[in-house]
């Protein structure tokens, strides 16, 4: 399974309740609770705490994987009203728990995954859909979505890389300047390639630059023909101007 940073530091909300004293347990039975999933709100992968907690690991450039970027999801099964477990063709790169997904309109969080599913899942659930409508980048797009049916082979988003998305958008433009707007293979590590970009473009030209341009954009080797190899020439001899 695909690992990052976010998942290894101790969250408020799985301590909280070892944090208030034994006086204020005993009179207020759900004051730990309400606590506990009022941080859990606040602390799942993209949410306000979970960005200023985290933002170094956001900023790193090894958790831009094929996995954040490009990779697509669909269901396996068709999905019902009332199902509270979700089949699609898998969970990698997802938040353990308390992310967020989309289908088709409907938002949908969860308390757990597996392999191929998502477990305990919330339905017509309420969230940021988007960093960005018509191009006005001012405002959040949050949407209160209804729980609806979805069948089978329908595309399941993951908003919970969103801000790592559009990270992905801003250093590409800085980073491969002429390549801002360009669509990479789909298995490519981004990171990776944005590591060595100065390396790239310095090596602008030559045979190794066509065979890393060809296998980004297209994921095949070229075969780089040389014509000067073949032009006629008078000789090949060296020629002094006195």
């Amino acid at each position: 399974m695909f690992e990052n940073g976010f998942d290894t530091r101790i969250k408020v909300s799985q301590i909280i309740e070892n944090q208030i004293p034994e006086f204020i347990l005993s009179e207020n039975k759900n004051f730990s609770e309400f606590l506990k999933q009022y941080y859990i709100s606040q602390e799942y992968q993209g949410a306000p705490l979970d960005l200023s907690n985290n933002l170094d690991q956001y900023l790193k450039l090894d958790n831009l994987v094929p996995e954040v970027i490009s990779k697509t999801y669909t269901l396996t099964e068709d999905v019902y009203e009332l199902d509270d477990e979700i089949f699609v063709s898998s969970t990698v790169g997802f938040p353990k728990s308390y992310g967020l997904l989309k289908i088709d309109d409907e938002i949908i969080t969860y308390t757990g995954i597996t392999t191929n599913t998502f477990t305990g899942c919330i339905r017509g659930f309420s969230g940021i859909d988007s960093y960005e409508q018509n191009n006005d980048q001012k405002n959040l797009v949050f949407k209160k979505t209804e729980i609806s049916q979805h069948s089978s082979g329908a595309n399941v988003e993951n908003l919970s890389n969103l801000f790592l998305k559009e990270f992905y958008k801003k250093i590409k433009s800085y980073f491969l300047p002429g390549l801002e707007n360009t669509d990479f293979v789909s298995d490519l590590n981004v990171g990776n390639f944005i590591k060595q970009s100065r390396s790239f473009y310095e090596s602008k030209g030559t045979e190794e630059s066509f065979r890393i341009l060809f296998n980004v954009l297209y994921g095949v080797n070229p075969k780089v023909i040389d014509l000067e190899k073949y032009l006629i020439k008078a000789s090949s001899a060296e020629h002094i101007r006195r």
